[in-house]
């Protein structure tokens, strides 16, 4: 995992792969009394992703961490960190619906193992996309219409593409 200078999620240049532009989608962690440790684990869940395989073996994806926008004199003088996303720009889109589903369970596991006073959220935002709410996402915020999981929680293609009636 690289410590990278990017800043925000605009589309930038090399994507390390050539020259293809890519894009920097950035995670945020916040509502915990241990966001360090909340943030790598959440960092290993994403490197570890099985339905991000795929997009990490054709050099679509890469997961860094990055200097967070958001720092308090409460943290103790450590620079705080997010996770960046960088992912190529032809697949931002359909890479974000899929590095999203993994967020949000990695979410609902924490919430689980969350103190009472703890109310764990986490963010992802492609800055220079405002437009785009596939782009900018948060775990506070429930899924648009039709965004979500069919009944019966099935979500294909976001990790769960087993044959239909199995």
């Amino acid at each position: 995992m690289a410590d990278s200078g990017r800043v925000g999620g605009q589309v930038t240049g090399d994507g390390g792969g050539g020259g293809d532009p890519t894009v920097a989608l950035r995670i945020t962690v916040s509502g915990t009394h241990r966001r360090k440790e909340d943030l790598a684990a959440l960092c290993a869940w994403l490197e570890s992703a099985p339905a991000l395989n795929e997009a990490r073996g054709r050099a679509e994806l890469r997961v860094e961490r990055g200097v967070s926008r958001t720092q308090s004199e409460s943290m103790g003088g450590d620079l705080v960190q997010d996770i960046l996303l960088i992912v190529a720009a032809e697949a931002v889109r359909p890479l974000a619906d899929i590095a999203w589903n993994s967020v949000r369970t990695w979410h609902r596991n924490r919430r689980r193992l969350a103190n009472p006073e703890e109310e764990p959220r986490v963010r992802l935002d492609a800055e220079g996309f405002e437009s785009d709410p596939a782009l900018h996402r948060d775990t506070d915020t429930p899924p648009a219409s039709g965004g979500g999981p069919a009944p019966g929680g099935r979500q294909p293609g976001h990790g769960d593409d087993r044959p239909e009636g199995v």
